[in-house]
């Protein structure tokens, strides 16, 4: 069992998500913000990996300017529990859980709750069954690009949802949608359906899903 997943990311028109230097800079544009915040109101979580907290230090709540709800649980993967201890999400405004390796220390942190989901590195499906149990039906992914491709890999995912930005960024190494190591053949890559495409302002939403064929 598992709770309706959406991959959702904004990225340049090669498909990076960052600058070279893996520092943030803004992809998404004022339509496409009110996009995401009213998908975080309809969420029940919101997941995201520890490269991205220790990174862009995001506090994963509603803008109010954008969006009406309630802040939805927010999760990070952290199989080394490397939290700050100043993190922005480790604020009261929602509950903030970390998932981190059945064998690491753990470190006490406020307004946290610590759950123990796999060795080397997080067990996705374990995740996802504990978030059922919990009552969460609807979850939405926002990277970084390990985290996408561990759910890209696993095929855990209902929706993927790409905002392309009208600007290249380049760079051999640079952040991408999907990082992680990557298919090794054509017959192995991951097939997508697409389902929509709306122009946002100068940019475009393409929406997926899983291909069935």
């Amino acid at each position: 069992m598992k709770p309706y997943i959406i991959l959702n990311c904004a990225a340049s028109v090669d498909g990076k998500i960052a600058l070279p230097n893996r520092q943030k800079l803004k992809l998404s544009n004022e339509e496409d913000f009110s996009r995401v915040h009213a998908l975080r109101s309809e969420c029940d979580a919101i997941i995201v990996g520890i490269d991205t907290i220790i990174q862009d230090d995001p506090k994963l709540t509603i803008n109010q300017k954008y969006s009406r709800g309630e802040n939805p649980l927010r999760i990070i993967l952290d199989t080394n529990y490397r939290t700050p201890e100043n993190a922005q999400i480790l604020d009261n405004k929602s509950k903030t859980l970390i998932a981190i390796g059945e064998k690491t220390p753990v470190k006490n942190l406020e307004n946290v709750e610590i759950i123990r989901c796999g060795k080397e590195e997080i067990n996705l499906e374990k995740l996802m069954l504990n978030l059922v149990e919990r009552g969460v039906e609807k979850v939405m992914v926002e990277g970084g690009e390990t985290v996408l491709w561990s759910f890209l890999e696993n095929e855990l995912f209902d929706e993927l949802n790409i905002f392309i930005s009208s600007v290249i960024i380049g760079g051999k190494g640079t952040p991408t949608v999907a990082g992680g190591k990557g298919y090794i053949n054509e017959k192995s890559t991951l097939k997508l359906k697409l389902k929509n495409i709306d122009i946002i302002g100068n940019g475009v939403l393409l929406q997926y899903s899983k291909s069935k064929n």
